[in-house]
């Protein structure tokens, strides 16, 4: 069926309406419970361990790499929960709670340290597929047994080559950005740059 103009304005409704029923059983039963505390300690705990974590001296290229990293699991995220595959029963936050999901915030943070301690293509991999086997078959179970993470029509492992694929896409994509930013620095150390 092919959307119409006069269709909008109630799909907007509908979503109005969807939108304030998620904020009020928010309101009602996720915040300042004892599960919401839990995942805002944690959040917070994995962000300081993670800046504590972090080399200070590739700063812009390891947050380029974990920014990117949200950017496509949110992506990812927000695919599986429209389609129905998953969904988070707790959410740190009412409205777009993709950002503050757990999982969502673990893994772009831990494979930023994977980019940070594994230079070379082999070695990256190499972890990134281990990192990928202990989100997949240990974090993403805990979460789901503590009640954070639902799974709907999904299971664990087919995450798997998901978390492998953006890992290595992402790390292509910083390696490329980082690539062309060292050239246009040398060309114009070479006196070839724009003044």
């Amino acid at each position: 069926m092919l959307l119409t103009v006069s269709s909008m304005p109630a799909q907007s409704e509908i979503q109005k309406l969807l939108t304030h029923a998620h904020i009020e059983n928010w309101l009602r039963q996720d915040l300042f419970q004892a599960k919401w505390w839990l995942l805002l300690g944690l959040t917070a705990l994995g962000m300081v361990v993670w800046w504590k974590l972090l080399s200070q001296r590739r700063l812009p290229e390891i947050l380029l790499y974990a920014v990117l990293m949200m950017v496509v699991m949110m992506g990812v995220d927000e695919y599986g929960e429209e389609l129905a595959l998953w969904e988070y029963p707790i959410d740190i936050l009412p409205i777009f709670p993709v950002i503050t999901a757990a999982n969502l915030m673990i893994l772009p943070l831990a494979y930023s340290l994977v980019y940070q301690h594994f230079a070379t293509w082999k070695s990256f991999s190499g972890v990134a597929v281990l990192t990928a086997a202990l989100l997949c078959f240990g974090f993403e179970p805990a979460l789901a047994w503590g009640g954070y993470y639902q799974l709907l029509k999904w299971k664990y492992y087919y995450s798997f080559p998901v978390y492998i694929a953006a890992a290595l896409v992402v790390r292509w994509a910083v390696v490329q950005i980082f690539g062309v930013a060292a050239r246009a620095r040398k060309h114009a150390g070479q006196g070839g740059g724009e003044r």
